[in-house]
């Protein structure tokens, strides 16, 4: 049961992320009193989406706290419960301000999410096969994208999309009601905190290197994950006929979500088979040379191009569910929380002013395609911190 909650959790941070991407132009138009401008879409994008991201890392970062302190279950709770409260809000927004606040809220939520659910997993199947676990679940996060995709290319008003997309609330309930406490967490018992809490905290010398690592490798991936994510439907969107605009917007999420599904199941196997630091390079390496193949090749809305994006995003699928399960191997459970939380969110703050400055950057480096290839440089700087990082296949989880 904690596993299935975990993984429809995950869904639904996916949609909260997506659902917003693929209706940006409509809601840049309403917002703006009619049909939106290339400047509309800029702006709504690049405010509303970096919002969405900061709160994602501050959230991630309080919540993870709150995970070591008051336990990963109620931690869990306030996570989907502000997410989807978010959600649903979204729905009622009149104004640009309105809009940012309200994602800023369901980005806190939704990370708290993903960072808690990778946690309570891994420490739930810390005697068995973490990384294929924990890559499943993070692959439930692009099954979001997948069905934020159908709705919008089924349901023509964002608002009422908005409403569907809330019913994730349900889920707040089954957190309370069927998720049990880690072992893991309770184990650590006050004695067990009293004795180590100066011993184990988040700063200490002989974590501080496994900290820098993982801020480093995750941040380098989510620059490049959420400069796609964020704008590549959009992207097709400008390069699409009037008819056609809606369902390719649609088509791309779509693709984006079915190969970052791939590749969460593809990141467990590679990550047992190859070690995690010779898996996460292999994704790496595929989103430099994919991103360059779809961004720079003048390529139209097709069959090569979606092929491409699934392709693409199938790379940033094995990152992100071999980086997800390495994290948390990295240090033990009294600080395991607050660690995972730095180290998958501090980028994030990164992530922020990327998201921001790719509408911004549109007009200078002429068009989005190459304003999204210009993050791409981020891998490189992920693939070079690799040569740093331990490996950590085989060995168990530290308590």
């Amino acid at each position: 049961m904690l596993y299935l909650v975990s993984w429809l959790s995950t869904v639904s941070a996916g949609i909260a992320a997506t659902l917003f991407s693929v209706y940006l132009p409509l809601i840049a138009g309403d917002l703006a009193g009619g049909s939106a401008t290339p400047e509309d879409i800029s702006r709504t994008g690049s405010w509303a989406g970096g919002a969405f991201l900061f709160g994602w890392a501050l959230g991630a970062f309080a919540l993870g706290a709150l995970g070591d302190r008051v336990g990963r279950k109620m931690a869990l709770f306030a996570s989907v419960l502000t997410c989807s409260i978010g959600i649903i809000a979204t729905s009622f927004v009149t104004s640009l301000p309105m809009l940012a606040a309200i994602r800023l809220l369901t980005g806190a939520g939704a990370g708290g999410i993903l960072l808690l659910t990778a946690v309570m997993v891994s420490e739930a199947w810390a005697t068995g096969n973490r990384a294929r676990m924990v890559g499943i679940l993070i692959n439930a996060f692009p099954v979001g994208f997948i069905l934020a995709g159908l709705i919008a290319k089924n349901i023509v008003d964002w608002r009422t999309a908005y409403l569907i997309g809330g019913s994730t609330i349900f889920l707040a309930a089954a957190v309370l009601l069927v998720v049990k406490e880690s072992d893991w967490w309770k184990s650590s018992d006050e004695e067990h905190v009293l004795k180590h809490r100066e011993r184990e905290h988040i700063l200490d010398r002989v974590y501080r290197r496994d900290l820098v690592i993982g801020v480093m490798l995750f941040g380098s991936m989510l620059v490049g994950l959420w400069a796609v994510f964020v704008w590549m439907p959009t992207w097709v969107h400008k390069m699409s006929s009037p008819e056609l605009a809606q369902s390719n917007r649609g088509l791309t999420i779509i693709m984006l979500g079915a190969g970052s599904f791939a590749g969460g199941i593809l990141s467990g196997p590679l990550s047992n088979a190859l070690g995690r630091r010779s898996a996460a390079a292999l994704g790496y390496l595929g989103c430099i040379a994919l991103t360059a193949a779809t961004f720079l090749t003048g390529l139209v809305p097709g069959t090569l191009l979606f092929s491409l994006t699934f392709t693409l995003s199938l790379c940033i699928g094995i990152n992100q569910g071999v980086l997800s399960a390495y994290i948390p191997e990295l240090f033990p459970t009294l600080i395991r929380g607050v660690a995972t939380g730095i180290s998958m969110n501090a980028g994030r703050l990164l992530t922020t002013v990327t998201v921001f400055f790719v509408g911004v950057l549109v007009q200078t480096l002429g068009g989005y395609n190459n304003a999204i290839f210009t993050f791409a440089g981020a891998y490189v700087v992920g693939l070079i911190t690799l040569m740093f990082a331990r490996e950590t296949k085989g060995l168990e989880l530290p308590r």
